[in-house]
């Protein structure tokens, strides 16, 4: 298994949501890159040395919701845990790329397809931190750029390689 990350893919814009399984790199910061090529080097371990490979794009793994654009990409810990067994679990997964994120009510951001397929079943859901959430953060804007893309705040012009210091 390999822990990648939505960053490999983070500049897939909102109109492309749900993102799929195997969607080509577009990645939204130098992180982003670094996953993406590890997910290439397990390819290239599958393909030349028949290793079994998962590649997981994880999105937001925290305890709680941290703001609105986490209420639909939060993975909980719980459905981390069942994810993680799932994977290890699977009999000759082969190479595969998922994505690790709950049953949000506000998802729909990702597929759940190949992970789903691996036996990962999401259970938890961000909604019962919604209220607190929106009443620290305010309601969800669809003009905010932050939801824009998969990578949300880290597709911003701040985060260009000429603006870090």
């Amino acid at each position: 298994m390999f822990a990648s990350s939505n960053h490999a893919v983070g500049f897939s814009p909102a109109a492309a949501f749900p993102v799929p399984d195997y969607a080509f790199p577009a990645p939204d910061t130098y992180y982003g890159v670094s996953k993406a090529a590890g997910e290439a080097l397990a390819s290239l371990y599958h393909h030349r040395y028949g290793l079994d490979a998962i590649c997981l794009r994880i999105l937001t793994c925290t305890e709680r919701p941290e703001n609105v654009r986490s209420l639909s990409t939060w993975l909980s810990p719980g459905d981390a845990g069942r994810l993680f067994e799932a994977c290890l679990a699977a009999p000759g997964p082969g190479f595969r790329v998922a994505y690790g994120v709950s049953r949000n009510t506000r998802g729909g951001w990702v597929s759940l397809t190949e992970a789903r397929a691996l036996g990962y079943e999401p259970r938890d859901d961000s909604e019962p931190f919604a209220a607190e959430v929106i009443a620290r953060c305010g309601p969800p804007d669809p003009a905010d750029p932050v939801l824009a893309h998969l990578g949300g705040e880290f597709c911003l012009p701040a985060f260009d390689a000429g603006r870090l210091s």
